[in-house]
């Protein structure tokens, strides 16, 4: 049996390797998805709430982590895992996880109009809200709705506190007269607001999603990386202390952010030949710690 062109690469990787510059470029850009320990641990416990029977007390989730850390990427996940079916022979496709992300502002009405736009329902923007909360539990009865994913959630303390009781008030309305399941995702001070909620906090387990720090599992998630992206020769990222420590340290641990770090940094190795990612290829990329990006440059 042949000894396999690309060991290094998984076999999807193997097969974009040898395609042209472009289409290799192209393939990095798409990105893909890296399962991981938290990351497999929470889509198990969102599994456990997608298989909950329905009571009148639901069991929720509020995943609290950094920006760009992976939560978005696992509401996601967990929403490919349960594709809504056609029923063609019925009024409603069946939805069983709907995922919306937050208005920019605790605004219940938004949030209603979000729904229905996420479901392609027909909805006027100056009804009440009252009028959209009814129509939104009757559309979400009829999809057979199990879970409700709500990202940017900490969206809902930029307003005064009598907007954001109102929307903490439908949402725990809503959880119990559909009696689904409600998975909350934000920034640290999502946990700030629902901790000002004692019924909201007692109802809405945390699971956080810490930055990486220089252990084994950030070397597998380099490893899984390196497996992923199509460059023709090994660039041993798990391997190299000095690789990992730069890309963590250029990443600030954030893991949208190390995997930006490589993207740019294998996309520099196919266009200058190296195909691998070296300490001198990471060093040339383009780039900014996500701490300085807002930091005014001094003048001239």
């Amino acid at each position: 049996m042949d000894e396999p062109l690309y060991p290094h690469l998984n076999k999807a990787a193997s097969q974009t390797a040898d395609l042209p510059d472009e289409k290799r470029i192209l393939a990095i850009k798409m990105g893909t998805w890296i399962t991981y320990t938290r990351a497999k641990q929470l889509l198990e416990q969102m599994e456990d709430l997608f298989d909950h029977p329905r009571i009148i007390r639901m069991p929720n989730m509020l995943i609290v982590g950094p920006s760009n850390n992976g939560k978005t990427q696992i509401l996601r996940r967990f929403e490919a895992n349960h594709k809504p079916d056609p029923n063609p022979d019925g009024d409603y496709a069946i939805v069983p996880v709907l995922f919306v992300e937050a208005p920019g502002k605790p605004d219940i009405g938004a949030f209603y109009d979000k729904i229905l736009e996420a479901l392609w329902q027909p909805y006027s923007i100056r009804a009440k809200a009252s009028d959209k909360a009814h129509k939104v539990k009757e559309v979400l009865r009829s999809i057979q709705l199990k879970v409700l994913m709500i990202d940017e959630i900490q969206h809902i303390i930029a307003g005064s506190q009598s907007k954001q009781k109102e929307f903490r008030n439908d949402l725990k309305t809503l959880g119990n007269e559909l009696q689904i399941s409600i998975i909350c995702a934000g920034v640290n001070e999502a946990f700030n607001a629902f901790n000002t909620d004692e019924q909201l906090s007692n109802r809405f387990e945390p699971e956080f999603l810490p930055k990486w720090s220089l252990n084994d599992e950030y070397g597998d998630l380099l490893e899984s990386f390196e497996r992923r992206l199509p460059l023709r020769k090994p660039s041993n990222l798990r391997g190299n202390p000095a690789i990992a420590q730069k890309v963590l340290w250029m990443s600030e641990g954030i893991l949208g952010e190390i995997y930006e770090v490589l993207k740019r940094s294998a996309i520099l190795a196919i266009k200058n030949k190296s195909e691998q990612i070296t300490m001198d290829t990471i060093e040339k990329i383009r780039w900014t710690q996500p701490s300085k990006r807002k930091v005014m440059p001094p003048p001239i």
